[in-house]
């Protein structure tokens, strides 16, 4: 039988549910926390080492994902804090940035301005307005036409001219369309 606190009111049985819990919680912690590992000093440099040279044998491009912190965490067995060490040694080298709510990537030079749908739809209309195929005062395409022409979304579209305004190539005039900036 269960030995009652002696200021439990709650009984016996509430004694060994709190017992139970507090060897499972550490059971837990034990198993997916890293709680009781050891591992070795510097082992964070070697993890950064290891990553460095997936960047540098092209196993990680520029503009790829780096694996999360758990799945390296996981694959060189230590704890998440070690793993976050060892990235934030390659964030202040330069190697790899952090992406709010996404992760880190890995920064060189297939990070251009072309990586990305807005810029692509930029691109190709900056393309055209320097070859001339916009007469001066003439629309550009519209919302829509660039969204079917590209398959991208109204906001992608915007954005590429948000970017081609601030680059001073566009004017937009709100509900008449987007139009050639005068030279």
């Amino acid at each position: 039988m269960p030995t009652r606190h002696p200021r439990s009111h709650r009984g016996a049985r509430w004694v060994v549910v709190r017992r139970l819990a507090r060897s499972v919680r550490s059971r837990h912690q034990r198993r997916h926390l890293g709680a009781g590992r050891v591992t070795p000093r510097g082992a964070y440099r070697e993890i950064a080492a290891a990553i460095r040279d997936q960047i540098a044998g092209g196993q990680l491009p520029p503009g790829s994902m780096v694996p999360s912190e758990i799945a390296l965490a996981e694959r060189h067995d230590v704890a998440r804090g070690t793993v976050r060490s060892a990235l934030a040694l390659l964030v202040d080298e330069g190697l790899i940035e952090v992406v709010p709510g996404q992760g880190r990537r890995v920064v060189g030079a297939g990070e251009q301005l072309g990586d990305t749908a807005w810029a692509r739809v930029a691109t190709v209309l900056r393309e055209r307005l320097d070859a001339g195929e916009f007469a001066d005062g003439a629309p550009l395409p519209s919302e829509a036409a660039l969204m079917a022409e590209f398959d991208v979304s109204r906001n992608t579209v915007r954005r590429a001219y948000r970017h081609l305004v601030d680059e001073g190539l566009v004017v937009v005039r709100h509900g008449a369309g987007a139009f050639p900036a005068p030279r």
